[in-house]
Order: structure tokens, then sequence, then C-alpha cells
């Protein structure tokens, strides 16, 4: 089933679960621990059923007290990220809850298959990317990936990803360019074993994911640009 968190690991208290929805809130947001993502506390209130300065206090609490987010300013405005002890809690709610269901989480995710710029192969040739996805994906991916347009019905799913930690694949430099990390999440695209990935500098907006194989999976599947494809991600 994968690896799981445990609650010695991470010093789970009934304090902690008790701010576990405001995590899973805030996921909804778009918040991540990665990228500072600016907030509406006006919005965040009338969610909650209570006042901005109310949700204010919570921030500050989740920040100062719990070690959950980082507090910063963007244009003027509230930013927040989550930090490592956050994710790390979401993820062991994900774990206990696919222990007593004895299943994985799954996301399913449909689009249409378009052309990519051709720079797939380069990147997933590179020594400093391919040790690591052998490594902590368990396979060697074809030098390429398959891109996904998205429907827009499965944009937001695709989007809760974002705040999820996955599993993370290092930046690296060969000393005359620097590569960006890369999260990826198991897969099974129409049956067949991969991995989507998010990119941390990629030309893509959120309607379009790039999915990596060990197979060169427009041969294996038979497909074309506009074929529509289902991938299932796995949690």
């Amino acid at each position: 089933m994968g690896s799981t968190v445990s609650r010695a690991s991470l010093g789970i208290d009934y304090k902690l679960l008790r701010r576990i929805p405001y995590l899973i809130l805030l996921v909804k947001y778009g918040i991540n621990d990665k990228d500072y993502v600016t907030i509406n506390l006006t919005r965040l209130a009338n969610d909650i059923g209570t006042t901005p300065q109310n949700v204010f206090k919570i921030i500050n609490r989740l920040a100062e007290e719990g070690g959950l987010i980082i507090k910063s300013a963007v244009s003027g405005q509230l930013a927040i990220k989550f930090t490592q002890r956050a994710s790390e809690a979401l993820q062991f709610v994900i774990d206990t809850i696919r222990h007593y269901l004895d299943e994985r989480l799954v996301i399913r995710l449909v689009g249409n298959v378009v052309s990519g710029l051709g720079e797939g192969g380069f990147y997933m040739s590179l020594d400093g990317y391919v040790k690591q996805f052998v490594e902590k994906l368990g396979f060697k991916p074809y030098p390429g990936t398959l891109n996904i347009r998205l429907k827009p019905e499965y944009v937001k799913y695709r989007l809760y990803l974002d705040a999820l930690p996955g599993i993370y694949i290092e930046g690296f430099s060969n000393g005359v360019r620097t590569y960006g990390g890369v999260k990826c999440f198991r897969a099974m695209i129409q049956g067949l074993p991969g991995a989507v990935l998010l990119i941390e500098r990629t030309h893509h907006g959120p309607d379009t994911i790039e999915v990596i194989s060990p197979y060169k999976l427009r041969d294996k599947l038979g497909l074309k640009d506009g074929d529509e494809i289902e991938v299932l991600v796995t949690l």
C-alpha cells in the first residue's frame, strides 16, 4: 500500500487533529507546500461560518502554534503556504483512511491527447531525473511524455494534487544549467502503469498534465491527438 506516516513520527496529538479540517479547507483554495498563495479572508470566513477576524486568528494559530503554515505578503495581500509538517499531516489522514478502507484512494482524470513541444524526450533522458524515477517510482520511463488536456470538469481534481505531498524528484544542476524539481503521483493510464508529473517549470496551464510510463504510450495504446484517455491517479 505504499509508505505510511506514523503517528509517532509526526507527533500527532489531539490539538493537531483538530486542525486537520482547516488544512483540508485550505487545500480547496489551492494552498500547497511549494508556492505562496494569496487568500481571501472574507471568502474563507463565509465557508466556515465565522468572521474574517476569526479566520485571521485561525491562520495565526496554524502558523505560530501549530507550525503548519508560513505567512508572507504578495502585492500587499496575505499569502500562505503549507510547511512540511502540514503536508505530512495531510498524508497521515490519507494513509489512515486508506488503511480503514483497505484500498488506495484514486483521483480520476479524463482528457484528450494533445501534442507537446517535443521537450519530454530530452528531459526524460537526463540521468539526474532517470535515476530518481527508477529509485522512487520503480521504473525507467520511456524518453518522452504524453500530454493530456483535461476536460473542464476534471481540472479541479488535478488542482487537488498541488496540495498533496506526492513523490518528489529533486532538481539538479549539471554545471551549465539548472533543472527544476518534479512532483509525481503513481497512475494507471488506460490500464498501463505510469505516473503523472507536476513540473515546477512548465509552460502548461493547470488543464494539461504530462504523463510518463515504461512504455511509449502513443504506440502501446494506439493513441493519436484528440483521443480521449483516462488516468487513475493513486494517492
